[in-house]
């Protein structure tokens, strides 16, 4: 079941490739979504619920942006029925039209093929101790969303996939 929840995160995020893509495949995005998905997100603690929820978590983000991206850099296979995302959030701001860039984190957690979860952080210790993987943590350096080094918490992965 692990591998086949990483296949489903990794289709998930495959529309991730610009707010217009994003945007257009809304009802595709909401197919991976079980209709009682959770989505709690790290700038103010919010909890979204329902795919009504979901939708209005994403489209409240990409506001911000005239363009985005989310470019996964690897799936870790947590075991169980979660799985951690990490990847770099590219974009331009709608105001500054400066571009941003910044790691992020998203433990998804899958039941029977459908997203029931999602949990973001901005920290890869704060995600990993999350996930259940402090062994792992400690033998891999902590990364901070904005790109700030800090020390390892730990876990151990069941595996990983890397796109590309």
């Amino acid at each position: 079941m692990s591998q086949e929840n990483v296949e489903i995160a990794a289709r998930w995020y495959e529309v991730a490739t610009s707010k217009v893509a994003l945007l257009e495949a809304m009802p595709r995005t909401m197919a991976f979504c079980d209709p009682e998905v959770e989505w709690s997100a790290p700038e103010d603690g919010t909890t979204y619920r329902g795919h009504e929820g979901v939708r209005k978590r994403l489209e409240e983000w990409l506001q911000s942006f005239d363009d985005y991206r989310y470019e996964v850099q690897r799936i870790i296979d947590c075991g169980g029925d979660q799985v951690l995302v990490e990847a770099t959030e590219v974009g331009r701001g709608a105001k500054s039209g400066a571009e941003v860039r910044s790691t992020n984190f998203e433990l998804l957690t899958i039941r029977e093929g459908l997203i029931v979860r999602i949990r973001e952080f901005y920290d890869e210790g704060d995600a990993l101790e999350a996930a259940g993987l402090r062994e792992y943590a400690q033998d891999h350096p902590r990364r901070r969303g904005k790109g700030h080094p800090s020390g390892g918490l730990g876990g151990q992965p069941r595996g990983e996939h890397k796109p590309g």
